[in-house]
């Protein structure tokens, strides 16, 4: 006789189900978990790796919308940077503080939460529900840390079963954030040595122009009447011998200034002063050179420059003189520069200051995009690798003044 089914077996066939269709879940999850560090593992585009992150995480908990929210520190606020489902493309770059709503109370707390019922919840911005025309029944929410610093918060929101998210839930969601803030700290240092590297190639770029503007201008044209005037005596000698030493003089004086001009480039390049004897030898000889070859008065006062830094940041302090003056001679046409340094305690104020005609510094920083110009902006890294204060003060007709304030530093040997 076949057998009957007892209620004892349908019931441990339904504890079966459950618990394969348990397996099965977190068998899913794990999954999820191992494609978003595989993909991290080999892919540094930010958008994309945040993309998946959410959108596994939004799948695997068979929700039907989510979002991911990444601080800007600038404003202190939160944005949405990734969203799916929901109010989608939207609520992409809407703003919160970062203490607003539940994803601001996650974000400042560092502790994810469940709300079954957001409602009755006070911290739930109902406005943005209504802007959007959706409603968030129930959510889960978890920070992203890095080092235990909050960078953002991860969003996932109403299960399509209409369920309760649970625990479980919430420490999945918590595995997607640890895996969150990694990607993005990994990618926002990748994109600073890309940013970097572009930043080296455009000013490696701009040295390379100018230096081959500075011989194109300066040697190559000396050395090109040079050679004319080494022809030009070839004929003198047969035809016009009494004119020999006056052509000579002139070619020793041609020969000199283009001497002259190659060494001040050295200098530029390399001012090897600067190394062995210091700052303050280093703007003695450049100041020299300049006034031998330019028409600007130079004004040169650093008898209180007796302090020795490292090379690192002497080398910075000079190259910031250095585009200070560059700049007052190649844009303000001023008929005097002024180079000094004074002790004011435990910190050497170093100036630049000319009586040209001055710029409007907003307009000029607010345009560096279409300028192309990094003379003010390598001015500013230079003084953090010197831990020096920039100050640059001008107005237009009226000048500039480039100020360094720099702590003082035990004598080095």
């Amino acid at each position: 006789m076949p057998r009957t089914t007892s209620r004892s077996d349908i019931e441990a066939s339904t504890e079966l189900h459950k618990r394969i269709a348990h397996l099965e879940q977190r068998i899913a999850e794990l999954e999820a978990l191992q494609e978003v560090a595989l993909v991290f593992s080999s892919e540094l585009r930010l958008d994309r790796l945040l993309a998946l992150i959410l959108s596994s995480a939004v799948d695997v908990m068979k929700a039907n919308a989510g979002s991911l929210l990444l601080h800007d520190e600038a404003t202190n606020e939160l944005v949405f940077q990734v969203v799916q489902g929901g109010g989608g493309k939207a609520l992409r770059q809407k703003r919160i503080r970062s203490d607003e709503g539940i994803a601001g109370w996650v974000f400042s707390k560092r502790h994810p939460v469940i709300v079954h019922d957001t409602s009755a919840d006070p911290r739930h911005l109902t406005r943005i529900d209504e802007s959007l025309r959706f409603h968030t029944a129930a959510m889960v929410a978890a920070p992203l840390l890095y080092k235990n610093k909050p960078i953002g918060v991860i969003e996932v929101i109403n299960k399509k079963s209409g369920e309760q998210f649970t625990e479980r839930d919430q420490d999945l969601l918590m595995a997607f954030a640890a895996q969150a803030a990694v990607v993005i700290e990994n990618a926002r240092l990748y994109q600073q040595v890309v940013t970097e590297r572009d930043r080296l190639l455009i000013v490696e770029e701009q040295v390379r122009r100018e230096l081959a503007r500075e011989l194109h201008d300066g040697p190559a044209q000396l050395l090109s009447a040079m050679t004319m005037g080494l022809r030009f005596l070839r004929q003198v000698i047969t035809r016009q011998p009494d004119r020999i030493e006056t052509e000579i003089s002139e070619l020793e004086r041609l020969a000199t200034q283009a001497l002259r001009q190659v060494r001040n480039l050295l200098f530029d390049l390399r001012p090897v002063a600067l190394e062995t004897q210091g700052l303050r030898a280093a703007l003695e000889i450049y100041v020299e050179r300049l006034r031998e070859s330019d028409n600007v008065q130079l004004h040169l006062d650093v008898r209180d420059l007796k302090t020795r830094w490292t090379p690192k940041v002497e080398a910075a302090l000079f190259s910031i003189i250095q585009e200070a003056v560059g700049n007052a001679k190649k844009h303000a046409q001023p008929k005097n520069i002024w180079i000094t340094a004074q002790r004011q305690g435990e910190k050497m104020i170093l100036r630049v200051r000319d009586d040209g005609r001055g710029f409007d510094l907003a307009q000029v920083e607010n345009s560096y995009a279409q300028q192309g110009s990094l003379g003010l902006l390598n001015m500013k890294e230079r003084a953090e690798i010197a831990h020096a204060k920039l100050e640059i003060a001008s107005q237009p007709g009226k000048g500039t003044t480039v100020t360094l304030s720099v702590p003082m530093q035990p004598t080095r040997a």
